[in-house]
């Protein structure tokens, strides 16, 4: 069995990004965090062999995620809100990913993770809307 790090922010950490660790490490899935900076960077440390990145507050923006998605998903992992909704790129959405952010490794079952995510976090954080 390998060890489950979950990489998470360095530098926005909150009760909702605290709350969704500690549910993770409670049902076995995160056996330990690491803190970094860098949304891009996050998810480059899960092709490199760490479970998941959890980000479960709306801070992230669009372009932090969007070239990461492409090559985390060309390798098999999977990227999405904390809901385990796709993040949406059009041009009338919200660049904040307001849903937050949950990228796994391959070799992960993504559903598990989203799953683990308390309900009442995932209230607090919407699906992105069309841009008013």
């Amino acid at each position: 069995n390998a060890q489950k790090v979950v990489v998470t922010t360095r530098s926005h950490l909150s009760e909702s990004v605290s709350s969704a660790l500690e549910a993770l490490k409670q049902k076995n899935l995160a056996d330990s965090v690491e803190k970094v900076g860098g949304a891009g960077f996050k998810v480059l440390k899960v092709l490199e062999g760490c479970a998941a990145y959890v980000f479960a507050s709306a801070g992230c923006k669009k372009w932090d995620t969007c070239a990461v998605e492409a090559v985390l998903h060309a390798a098999g992992g999977k990227l999405t809100d904390i809901s385990g909704r796709d993040i949406r790129y059009e041009p009338d959405v919200q660049l904040n990913n307001t849903g937050g952010v949950l990228a796994t490794a391959p070799w992960v079952k993504h559903q598990e993770y989203v799953d683990t995510i308390p309900q009442e976090i995932k209230n607090a954080l919407p699906e992105v809307s069309s841009k008013k």
